[in-house]
């Protein structure tokens, strides 16, 4: 049985504390947590730092049209993988 693949759609949620006190942090759906901090601007660092730390996504597996196929940059993409070039330029007889 393969493994599932879990995406990453990273957050910057706001809360309370019980004090009523606002603070942000970054919440992802891979169940990565960023710290408490009091502005937004702060928990996007950590935002930046989650998807930067992802593996990179071979070309070959990128998306070329992100919004329909609700994709974002460091995800790969099925259907553009599965697609194959309207033009073969490099295989001339």
């Amino acid at each position: 049985m393969t493994p599932a693949v879990v995406r990453h759609l990273p957050a910057i949620e706001r809360h309370r504390d019980e004090t009523g006190h606002r603070f942000y942090r970054l919440a992802c759906t891979c169940g990565a947590t960023g710290q408490e901090h009091p502005a937004r601007r702060l928990a996007e660092w950590d935002l930046n730092e989650h998807v930067a730390g992802l593996p990179k996504v071979p070309a070959a597996k990128q998306c070329n049209d992100p919004g329909r196929h609700d994709r974002r940059v460091w995800e790969p993409c099925e259907v553009c993988e599965l697609q194959e070039p309207l033009f073969d330029c490099g295989a001339m007889p």
